[in-house]
This record gives C-alpha cells, sequence and structure tokens, in this order.
C-alpha cells in the first residue's frame, strides 16, 4: 500500500487485482503504520471495501507495532468487518514479545508474525536472523493464534526447507523449531508477472549478492552489488547499488543525516554538484532549464518554459501518456495559475479546460499563442512560491524532479522512491542505473532468469518442499500420506440441551427443534450438530463466513436459511457416515428447503416457496464445493444467482395469477403491456381492511353506489409493473430491487371509482439508467375506464449493486406544451424578424 496515495487509486488497484486473481484467493493489504496521512485513508477504505464484497481476507502493518490497545482497537475492526487475520513485522526480540502480548489480549484473532531480520530486502532491522527467534520461540508457541511465517534470504527449496521442518536450530543445540511459512519478496521481483521494469530485472539478475554470512557488509558499502541505505521512513533497506542508490547515500551520509535546519545551507553550498547527479545520476532531475539547454533556476524561466519541461518530465511522449494521472492536473492547475496572471480582463473560455484534448506536448505552444508575453516574462516570485507548493501539495503521486534544494529537499528527494524502477519508461534515457531497487543481499543470489513465471517459482520451492518430506516422512512413499478431506479446523464436539430432540441411526441423524423460542439452540451449536463429527461438505457449508461469487465474497446466508426456528425438522441424510442430503420441514410438516451434494461436489440449495393460492414454486441456486481452498471452499456464481431469481420472479408471477397464465417476455423497452381489472366489493373492502382505511365511503353505499380508494388506479398497474420488473429490458436484480416512489395523478373532471368499474391499463419502461448505487428504471402507466382516462401512475425503482449495459440505458422525457404571451404587435413583429 506504500505506492497508493488516495483512495480512489486504492480502489482501483484492489478491484484490478481481484479480478486477475483465482476465484476464492483472498488478498492481504500491507500498510504502512508509520505514515500516518496513508494509514488514515487506507485502513477505513479496506474495512469499507471488504464490506461491499472485494475478497480481502488480511492486513498486514508494516512500518512498526502498533501499541497494544491501538492494535486491539484495529483487531476489533478487522473482526467486526469479517477480515481473516493481521500480521505484524516486528523488528527486534522485544517487539516480537509485544506481538505476543497483543496476541494473548485478542481473544484468539488470527496474528501472522512476520520475522526478516536484518537480511530481508526493503526495509529491515538491525538483527542477526537467529537469535531473536531462539529467544523467544516458547513465548510465540505459547500462543494458539500465532503464525510464525520466516522470511528474508530464501530463493529455492534447499535453502528454506530447514526453516520449514524446524532444522536450523539444531546447529544452535536446540529441539527443532519450525516456521510455519516462509516469505518470497526479492525472489519474485524478476517474475514474469511482476511490475518491475524488464531493464530493472536484468540488472537484479546480473547482480551476484552476498552469503548469508556476509550480509551486513552492506551497512559499510556497497557489496556485491548491494548496499544498506536509509529510506524516507528513517529505516534501513538493501538496494541494488545502482547510480541512483550511491548518490541516495553519499546525500545522506553527507547532508540528510544533519539537523533539518542545517541542511539548506549545506545544500546550497554544493548546488552545482548535487544539480549535476541528479541530471546525470538520478530518476529525479533538477526541474530548472532553458529551452537552449542551460541548468538554472526555477525563477529564471519563462512561463511557457515552466510547462513544456513539465509536460517533457512527466509526459511519457513514445507512449502518449501521463507517467500519472495527477500529474495532468498539476500541469493544467500551473496553466490556471498562467492565464490568471497574463490576463487582464476575464477571458471568454478558460484556456485549461480546452486543453484536456489537446495534445500536451503542445500545451506550451497554445498558451503562447494565446498569451505571447508568456514566451519572454519570467516568473514572478509569487508564481515561484506557488510552483513549490504544487510540487508539495499531499495527495498527487511524487514529482519526478526536484525543483529547489531547500529543508524539504529530502521529501522532493526520496519520497516513494521505488516506484520509477517499475516503470522505466517514464524515467531519463529509459535508464535503469538511475532508479530504487530494492532487493535482499541474500536473496538476490537465487534470482538468475528474467520474466520466469511465480508459478514455475513458488512450485519449484513448493514440490521440492513435498518431495523432501516424503522422503523424509514416508521414505519416499507418497501412498502413505494421510488424506484429508480439507485442511482446516477440526469440528468442535457440541451437545444440544434437552430441549432438542435427536434420533441417530446409521442413515439419518434427525432433529426437531422445541416449539418454544426460548429453547432453541445457540445459532454455532446449531449448525455444528447439523454438520455433524466428520469434515464434510457440509461441514464447510455451515461454518465458512463468506460465499465466492466470481471475483467477490458475499456473507454466508446459508447459515442465516438454516437458523433455529420453532417446531422446525432438519433430517441429515448419510452416506458411509458422511452427509449427502439435508432436509427441513416445518411444524405442520411441509418441506421448507433441501440440501443436497453430489458426486461431482455440486451443492444444490432449493427452497419451496408457497404461493398466494398455495402452489408450491421451488427455487434452486447452485454452489461447487472446493475443499482445496479451505478457507472459503464454497463458490458460487452471481450470474447463476441472478438467473434463478429472475426465475422464481417469473414462476410466482404466474403462480399468483389464480388462473393458468403464460408469462410473456418483454425484450422491447417500447412495448407497452395491457390488462384489465374489474373492480368487486370482496376485494375492494379486503384492500380497505389491510390497510387499515375506514373511510364510509368505501364502507356505506350511497344512492346505492360504494366508492373504491383511489389506491385502486396502483393496485390495477401491479401486475403489470411486475411483469416489466422480470423483463429481459429490465434484466437481473429483482431481489435487489427498492421502492424509490409512487406518483397517481388523477385526470381533471374524472369521477372516482366505484364497485363495478373495469379498469384498463397501458404500462411500459419509461427510462432505465445507472445511477452510482445501482440501476434505476421508471414506468409510466395510464388508467382507462369507459374508453376514457381516468389516472395516471408513474413509480420508480432502484436495484442495488446492478447496473445496466450503458447502449441499452435509456430515458423518455414528456413533451410539454409551453404558452407565451405576446402581449404587443411589437413583440410579435419582434418574434417574426428573428425567424
Amino acid at each position: 500500500g506504500g505506492g497508493m496515495h488516495t483512495e480512489g487509486e486504492m480502489a482501483d488497484k484492489l478491484q484490478t487485482l481481484s479480478t486477475s486473481i483465482g476465484s476464492g484467493i483472498g488478498i492481504t493489504l500491507n500498510c504502512i503504520y508509520i505514515n500516518p496521512r496513508q494509514w488514515g485513508f487506507q485502513f477505513p477504505a479496506l474495512l469499507r471495501m471488504r464490506d461491499e464484497g472485494v475478497p480481502i481476507t488480511g492486513l498486514c502493518i508494516g512500518g512498526g507495532v502498533p501499541s497494544l490497545d491501538q492494535a486491539l482497537e484495529i483487531i476489533d475492526s478487522l473482526r467486526a468487518a469479517d477480515i481473516r487475520h493481521v500480521s505484524f513485522k516486528p523488528s527486534t526480540a522485544e517487539a516480537i514479545r509485544h506481538v505476543v502480548r497483543v496476541a494473548q489480549a485478542s481473544r484468539g484473532y488470527p496474528i501472522v508474525l512476520q520475522w526478516t531480520g536484518g537480511r530481508g530486502g526493503g526495509h529491515h532491522s538491525y538483527e542477526d536472523f537467529h537469535q531473536p527467534i531462539l529467544e523467544t520461540y516458547a513465548a510465540i508457541r505459547a500462543c494458539d493464534n500465532i503464525a510464525l511465517v520466516a522470511g528474508s534470504g530464501f530463493g529455492d527449496a534447499e535453502g528454506s526447507l530447514p526453516y520449514v521442518t524446524g532444522d536450523w536450530s539444531i546447529a544452535y543445540g536446540r529441539a527443532p523449531m519450525p516456521f510455519d511459512g516462509i516469505l518470497l519478496g526479492s525472489r519474485v521481483m524478476v517474475a514474469q508477472e511482476a511490475g518491475t521494469s524488464l531493464a530493472a530485472k536484468q540488472l537484479i539478475v546480473a547482480t551476484a549478492g552476498l552469503l548469508d554470512s556476509e550480509w551486513d557488509r552492506t551497512y559499510a558499502g556497497a557489496h556485491n552489488g548491494v548496499i544498506t541505505i536509509t529510506s524516507e521512513y528513517g529505516e534501513m533497506n538493501h538496494m541494488i547499488a545502482t547510480r541512483g542508490i550511491m548518490f541516495i547515500r553519499e546525500m545522506f551520509d553527507t547532508i540528510l543525516n544533519q539537523p533539518r535546519e542545517k541542511r539548506e545551507a549545506l545544500l546550497l553550498a554544493r548546488k552545482d554538484e548535487i544539480i549535476s547527479r541528479l541530471n546525470n545520476d538520478y530518476m529525479r532531475p533538477w526541474f530548472g532549464l532553458k529551452t537552449d539547454g542551460r541548468v538554472v533556476d526555477l525563477e529564471e524561466m519563462t512561463y511557457t518554459e515552466v510547462i513544456s519541461r513539465a509536460v517533457n518530465l512527466m509526459y511519457v511522449a513514445h507512449q502518449q501518456r501521463w507517467t500519472d494521472a495527477s500529474f495532468c492536473k498539476f500541469v493544467i492547475d500551473f496553466v490556471d495559475r498562467v492565464e490568471g496572471r497574463m490576463c487582464i480582463t476575464a477571458p471568454g473560455s478558460s484556456l485549461s479546460a480546452e486543453l484536456f484534448d489537446v495534445d500536451p506536448r503542445e500545451y506550451a505552444t497554445r498558451v503562447s499563442e494565446m498569451y505571447p508575453e508568456s514566451v519572454s516574462q519570467l516568473l514572478t516570485s509569487e508564481d515561484v512560491q506557488f510552483f513549490i507548493s504544487m510540487c508539495k501539495r499531499r495527495g498527487q503521486k511524487p514529482l519526478p524532479f526536484v525543483p529547489v534544494l531547500d529543508v524539504d529537499f529530502g521529501v522532493l528527494f526520496m519520497k516513494d522512491m521505488t516506484c520509477q524502477s517499475d516503470d522505466l519508461d517514464s524515467v531519463i534515457d529509459q535508464d535503469p542505473q538511475r532508479v530504487c531497487i530494492q532487493q535482499g543481499p541474500v536473496a538476490v543470489q537465487y534470482s538468475t532468469v528474467v520474466d520466469e513465471p511465480v508459478k514455475d517459482i513458488l512450485d519449484g520451492i513448493y514440490h521440492g518442499h513435498i518431495t523432501s518430506l516424503v522422503q523424509r516422512l514416508h521414505d519416499g512413499d507418497e501412498s502413505q500420506i494421510p488424506v484429508v478431506e480439507y485442511i482446516g479446523a477440526e469440528p468442535v464436539p457440541m451437545s444440544l440441551s434437552e430441549s432438542v430432540d435427536v434420533c441417530e441411526s446409521e442413515t439419518e441423524r434427525v432433529f426437531v427443534l422445541p416449539t418454544q423460542a426460548e429453547r432453541l439452540p445457540e445459532l454455532d451449536a446449531w449448525l455444528q450438530m447439523l454438520a455433524g463429527p466428520h469434515k464434510s461438505w457440509l461441514h464447510a457449508l455451515v461454518t465458512a463466513s463468506a460465499i465466492v461469487q466470481d471475483a467477490k465474497y458475499a456473507d454466508n446466508y446459508i447459515r442465516k436459511l438454516l437458523r433455529a426456528r420453532p417446531g422446525r425438522t432438519a433430517t441429515v441424510h448419510l452416506e458411509s457416515g458422511l452427509p449427502s442430503l439435508l432436509t427441513i420441514v416445518d411444524a405442520d410438516g411441509v418441506l421448507e428447503l433441501t440440501i443436497n451434494c453430489d458426486a461431482d461436489r455440486a451443492v444444490r440449495l432449493t427452497i419451496y416457496h408457497k404461493s398466494l393460492y398455495g402452489v408450491v414454486v421451488p427455487f434452486s441456486l447452485e454452489f461447487t464445493y472446493n475443499p482445496s481452498q479451505n478457507l472459503t471452499p464454497i463458490h458460487g456464481s452471481k450470474q447463476r444467482d441472478d438467473e434463478s431469481v429472475r426465475k422464481l420472479c417469473i414462476d410466482t408471477w404466474v403462480a399468483n395469477a389464480g388462473v393458468p397464465t403464460v408469462f410473456e417476455d418483454v425484450v422491447d423497452s417500447n412495448t407497452v403491456v395491457k390488462s384489465s381489472l374489474t373492480i368487486t366489493e370482496e376485494h375492494s373492502r379486503g384492500f380497505c381492511e389491510s390497510v387499515g382505511n375506514q373511510a364510509w365511503q368505501y364502507t356505506f353505499a350511497r344512492d346505492g353506489i360504494l366508492q373504491a380508494p383511489m389506491e385502486y388506479a396502483h393496485i390495477a398497474f401491479t401486475r403489470n409493473m411486475l411483469r416489466l420488473l422480470q423483463s429481459s429490458v429490465f434484466g437481473f436484480g429483482q431481489v435487489n430491487v427498492v421502492h424509490l416512489y409512487n406518483d397517481v395523478t388523477l385526470e381533471d373532471g374524472a369521477r372516482s371509482l366505484i364497485l363495478g368499474d373495469e379498469l384498463i391499463t397501458s404500462a411500459r419502461i419509461d427510462g432505465l439508467v445507472n445511477l452510482v448505487p445501482g440501476k434505476k428504471i421508471t414506468l409510466y402507466c395510464t388508467i382507462e375506464r369507459h374508453g376514457k382516462k381516468v389516472a395516471t401512475v408513474k413509480s420508480a425503482f432502484l436495484s442495488r449493486s446492478h447496473y445496466i449495459d450503458i447502449d441499452n440505458a435509456f430515458e423518455r422525457y414528456p413533451q410539454q406544451l409551453i404558452t407565451i404571451m405576446l402581449p404587443s404587435a411589437a413583440d410579435i413583429a419582434a418574434l417574426e424578424l428573428n425567424e
């Protein structure tokens, strides 16, 4: 998360990642806790995006371990958002003990303790890798909720296996101390999928690296292509020893390690040398440059020179793109300033607004054409300060140049310094020696192939471990490997209260729930009893907290469906001791739902819905049981679910007709659907009773005439309304529909509705558009009686989180008759003259 500077950028990257990884695979985001601004927007956004279904399963907190109170507050928020684990990166033995205290106070929340010691690539501690773990291993293992993960210096199966088996500690005279997993960072930077630029990958492969016993030599200087510098966060960082990194090391050793108030004088004393090094060796050159190539300060540049230089450094001309979207805004904002400086009177239109449609390389030309003096006029002192303040404003990508040597030089020089190694096309001369490339001094020796698929890298280590472990534990005989249903916690033994009648046999388990609500069992205990004592598809179904739907997670609504209800009877049918079918019947013995799993691990849930006339309408949802993904073993399909919901709505519409009916789909947005309704006394009185309308005119006849409420205009429209909501034009999303409004308008002079009136309705879709929360449909209906219009009804609905294809969106606007009064002949003559 260190390279994500806005919430929008973070959302875009996580959404892109979620659609590019396999279904059901979770995302863990690394957030820099030491950076309060980034943490301030990234952590709340993480919780919000998880609530929206983004498959975020973990948070890794880098840049320090929070205090006990803050860590527990973070964990409470993660637990509430159904984020499965949090990772901490302690840097010392004492910090490890602090993580242990957090784990002890976290009420069993899963915590990953990532230990890299001093040899890890990127930020790291000064510590030896082994000694702090030897000191704290017993305390770590006393916490069941800590997963211990080793990182740094790994790149193959042979070197990492001793940390999986625990053999590494034997050399120190200790019992085996296995880790629960390993981290790979530096090793995968050369992978085909890594964002690292090709030339940077080639530089990594060409770097020799150091042995485990030599890694700390990089603190003194560059060795075998690796050096250690102090990052913008003040932490030690292992890097490839490029020219740019050597310049950073020199700047820190001579200037940036000095008190802040002394730095500007030291910079200015070496101004020419520093500017020369920026231009020749570093990814962020000196900004000041005249058209003739002379290096100058900002105040010696003209307005058009500033615009041209900014575009040259921020816009990748050979790829016709901005390095970052915020850079376009930066240049346009400065053009606004130029326009304000040059204009004596307010312009008719803004030049900056026109530039969005212009090639950025033409910006300076367009400005000079409109304001010729901008070519020769130097920046005023106020505009120099304005430009510098723009360079330091928050929320934008760190700029690819250095505009001034002042007390903020360290920020301008080093902030987000590794990002340009991923985009060498934006760097001067596309020279990898100018950029900063993080890399572990030990792990780099394992990177020998550029663009090796990450699957090959990971499979090589994984299968190497498996081969060694099978040989070690089973003498190489794979048939001796124990088989389990899936890797995960064993079912918890449960016992229900005596209020639940239980009858068990070899072929079924029957549970009869009490009729009194207060005697019902708790949800978790009840579901565990249904699942049984063994891992199975049913156990996975009722214990999973989320169901995978394509690239998102949805709350496991099946747990709510199966909750204990008064009088229910649940029967689990068994085959070879494992569940094959679950049936639920209500207190009256009516089948409510069934769930079964076939040999292909296809799980089908069927709910038996009863229509208004007692017709049973089955509603089925299908899932896939995938035990290889133990955290998310139940996979569904949003498309398939949407189709099932629409079918249920259509089948219910047919069943509720009360007479044999066929659903006629609407596939054309211009289609008008018609129906009729005759007002009867029984229906009118029943409606008034149901809504509590006790008005006398709807109860007592006057002159032999009994009136009906005007709501009948909407009642007459209801079946057509539902038909349009279930049409192909509307598409999917019926279960997410919320009603926005009804607008019933009576025609002038129309008499009230009375018994016996036959209402003819003509309805159509008046609009289908996308809004931020979902698609909005507007329906329009006319009500006629005896061939004359009585009323019009307009209703609008919102289907949340469902959207219409933009090509199919439309909206009808009624033509309005506008009358303009012309009081004199002169006005009429003037109007005719304008024709």
